[in-house]
């Protein structure tokens, strides 16, 4: 039976995609101005979250949150979730209202328009492919820490293509948490696969519907060492993965 919707999401996708391309075109001179110069970042930020929720309302995509109680404030932390659709940014930038920094791949430097995110300096690009570019991105990201803003990073590297089950974590949000003892904010999302998933035009689940999110209670690093990285990585994942075993059993 699943054929049968093959239509209904590939013109989902189309509008998604249209929607997506022509309101940045609309808000692009907006972003280049207050990305130009660092004391309008968090003026940018707050139009970030504003482009972000609109996305998402005219993509008719809601979002459920459980456990706004543990959101973490007021200091620096690592914000770590699954990344399992092209929505999840959006989603994190509707989720906290306090400015952080968003890590991405250097391979945005090429995605037109979008590229001003990452390119402006007011997030951050690494590129993963050698050692250099990897401590470049780090030594960027203790700068933001140690300024006291929070940092988004997703442990997976890039939309898995087999959500909702994840793929390998790397070690580098945990690596960075524990070299300045800052708590980690562990996100779920379990639903934004079938709201938009990668694979494809036709076979790939999308549709409007409920983002449902899930804020864990912060994972603390005070007292950890750099040879307690493995098994914080494991809680990590453990952490985000509980609740798409319980619903999907992986």
């Amino acid at each position: 039976m699943n054929f049968l919707l093959y239509p209904f999401r590939f013109l989902y996708k189309i509008y998604f995609a249209s929607y997506f391309i022509v309101s940045l075109v609309c808000f692009f001179p907006f972003f280049k101005f207050f990305l130009s110069k660092k004391e309008r970042f968090p003026t940018a930020f707050k139009l970030i979250r504003i482009y972000a929720k609109l996305w998402l309302f005219f993509s008719g995509i809601f979002m459920k949150v459980k456990g706004k109680e543990n959101i973490i404030k007021n200091q620096a932390f690592i914000i770590c979730s699954n990344h399992s659709s092209f929505i999840d940014p959006a989603c994190l930038y509707s989720l906290f209202d306090e400015y952080f920094v968003f890590t991405g791949k250097q391979e945005i430097e090429k995605w037109p328009l979008f590229h001003i995110f990452y390119t402006s300096g007011m997030n951050i690009l690494v590129d993963r492919n050698n050692r250099q570019g990897i401590l470049k991105g780090f030594k960027r990201m203790m700068e933001v820490v140690e300024k006291g803003y929070p940092i988004a990073i997703f442990p997976e590297g890039t939309v898995s293509k087999e959500a909702p089950k994840l793929t390998d974590f790397k070690t580098g949000a945990v690596s960075l948490a524990i070299k300045n003892q800052i708590p980690i904010q562990a996100i779920t999302f379990t639903s934004n696969w079938k709201r938009l998933q990668r694979k494809g035009m036709f076979k790939g689940k999308a549709g409007p519907g409920i983002s449902t999110v899930i804020i864990h209670p912060a994972i603390s690093t005070l007292g950890k060492t750099k040879d307690d990285t493995d098994s914080l990585l494991a809680k990590l994942r453990s952490t985000i993965n509980e609740p798409l075993n319980e619903l999907y059993g992986v």
